[in-house]
């Protein structure tokens, strides 16, 4: 090792996968290029991290741990939805890390906090085990999926379409051509904040029919 550079580590090697991630995307890592950010041979990344995929489980877990938590004395609804927000900034800053969030495995305890915080928000507002579950399906389901179709350049996908639905006979196709002109003016900031409201006054409604019968 050269006078000067850093020693190898675990936590340098995901954070270099997730700088390289972030600027070319998922499909531009492997462990030679990683390697090659680094500065050293493929081979020795293999003393710090098993393989890839064990690289990939890194960059989901450390970016994880990213997301700060919402201050505990918050009521429960705003404390969601700044968790919510959080989630949604965490896509956003890496955006080629938010798939692995559906395919790769969290493996520490710490990964898990703001999972487990979502989890102990509803608990928190009064929900059994059972419903606070299946509301942190129901909450994390709305902002994951809706922050994947960001990234997942959902609007640049659109504007460049084939079709241009702004050009469709209304006469011939009313709710198509009402669909493009809604598409056009829609922000995604207002969006999401309007589905997270959605998403926020069922589980409100979750809690006072389980205040109620309870």
């Amino acid at each position: 090792m050269s006078a000067g550079r850093l020693p190898l580590s675990r936590e340098r090697i995901i954070s270099a996968a997730i700088a390289l991630v972030d600027e070319h995307g998922l499909g531009a890592l492997s462990m030679r290029k990683l390697g090659a950010a680094l500065g050293v041979e493929a081979m020795s990344l293999y003393n710090h991290v098993e393989n890839k995929e064990d690289v990939l489980d890194g960059m989901l877990d450390a970016v994880l741990r990213e997301i700060p938590l919402p201050d505990p004395q918050l009521p429960w609804e705003e404390r969601l939805r700044a968790l919510a927000r959080s989630f949604r900034r965490a896509g956003h800053d890496h955006p080629g890390v938010l798939p692995l969030f559906g395919s790769q495995a969290v493996r520490s305890v710490e990964g898990f906090r703001p999972l487990e915080c979502a989890y102990g928000i509803l608990r928190s507002a009064g929900l059994g085990p059972a419903d606070a579950f299946d509301g942190f399906i129901f909450a994390s389901s709305f902002v994951f999926g809706y922050a994947l179709t960001e990234v997942g350049g959902i609007r640049e996908v659109a504007d460049s379409r084939t079709l241009d639905l702004a050009t469709v006979d209304a006469t011939e196709r009313a709710q198509l051509a009402e669909m493009g002109a809604a598409f056009s003016a829609s922000d995604p900031d207002t969006q999401f904040e309007r589905g997270l409201d959605l998403v926020i006054a069922g589980l409100r409604r979750l809690v006072d029919e389980r205040t109620v019968a309870g």
